[in-house]
């Protein structure tokens, strides 16, 4: 095969553009001193009257949800999508400004009692049952946090990267979500997020923390300063680029239904559907990564048949806009160009990589 793992780490150390050349930030996950008082547990779906759950104590609280941001965790950040967290994490700040990096403070404890007086008995109360003080609150430092940037860029659309067994990229359109672990990237243009998030969960990644460690650049945890040199390398052929942007589109739906479903109920033709595209995403990467030029005719192909993500189109529901993506899925196996394509270039091999 053209690809093998050690012909992919030299095409990785010879690509000169990095992750940090096209960000506009690379930054670390937020943390505190009083984890339990800043993380909550959600109130259920079905009762939005429920209150908020104290972990330490096992009861419920009320806090004001303004100030109750969703919540990445660990490990757990989700491939391509978020993946939903049972619990929330409490900012009590104020945020100010519209462009891509926000300003913010804490709120001040006074402040804080006269605007949002449920989170002010939130901290009050913490604090007098965990460290047994219940003199006034005269300071911010108790509820203040640290990793500043991930409040900066509240509300700025990013990629969230975790690493498990290997990275896992996931794509937060909304840029809601708060993280500890891993780190948040920023991206200069935000036509690239779809692109730059097939890369980062390709086979690319895998090879990646090895390759650093290799270089004596990567120790036990993955780091923004480490992050920034992972090598990104565009296609030259504009019609690639758009192509896996629109398979990571696809594959940012799909996981997000995985994840939505109980991982028992998840089907085995919804479980078909991502390992589908997703070894498609990860063919057209590593062409790219290698200089390959890909067939012009499954280029063709793919163009002709694979269409901009459903989400823009009109559904009924998620239902009819996953037999969409399995009628896109059975066309194209149903080509027979196409499957003399998957031949040639060793289609099944796409994830053998350890």
């Amino acid at each position: 095969m053209f690809w093998n793992k050690n012909g992919l780490a030299e095409k990785i150390r010879e690509t000169p553009l990095t992750l940090g050349d096209i960000s506009e930030d690379v930054f670390g996950g937020i943390s505190t001193r009083n984890i339990f008082l800043h993380r909550v547990g959600l109130p259920g779906k079905d009762d939005p009257q429920a209150m908020f759950m104290c972990e330490g104590l096992c009861v419920g609280v009320n806090i004001e949800p303004e100030l109750v941001h969703p919540y990445v965790s660990g490990t757990l950040a989700g491939k391509f999508a978020v993946r939903s967290s049972p619990y929330g994490f409490m900012l009590p700040y104020e945020f100010s400004g519209s462009g891509v990096r926000k300003a913010s403070r804490v709120i001040p404890p006074f402040e804080l009692q006269e605007k949002y007086p449920l989170a002010y008995y939130r901290v009050t109360d913490f604090r007098k049952l965990f460290h047994h003080d219940d003199s006034p609150l005269d300071s911010a430092d108790y509820y203040s946090v640290r990793g500043r940037k991930v409040l900066e860029y509240l509300g700025t659309p990013k990629i969230i990267i975790n690493e498990g067994y290997r990275l896992q990229a996931a794509y937060d359109p909304s840029g809601e979500h708060v993280f500890r672990e891993g780190c948040g990237i920023v991206l200069k243009d935000p036509e690239k997020y779809l692109y730059v998030t097939a890369v980062l969960n390709s086979p690319l990644a895998r090879l990646f923390p090895s390759l650093c460690k290799n270089e004596m650049s990567y120790t036990a945890s993955l780091t923004p300063a480490v992050l920034r040199r992972f090598p990104i390398a565009f296609p030259e052929d504009e019609r690639v680029e758009n192509l896996v942007s629109k398979l990571s589109s696809y594959l940012i739906y799909l996981h997000g239904q995985k994840y939505a479903a109980k991982e028992a109920e998840t089907s085995r033709w919804l479980d078909e559907l991502t390992a589908f595209y997703e070894e498609l995403a990860n063919l057209l990467v590593l062409d790219t990564y290698f200089g390959k030029a890909t067939d012009l005719r499954f280029l063709e192909i793919l163009e002709e048949i694979i269409h901009p993500f459903a989400g823009d189109m009109e559904f009924e529901d998620d239902g009819s806009m996953l037999v969409a993506m399995h009628f896109i899925m059975k066309k194209l196996l149903g080509t027979g160009d196409f499957e003399k394509c998957m031949l040639e270039i060793g289609f099944p091999d796409l994830l053998s990589f350890p």
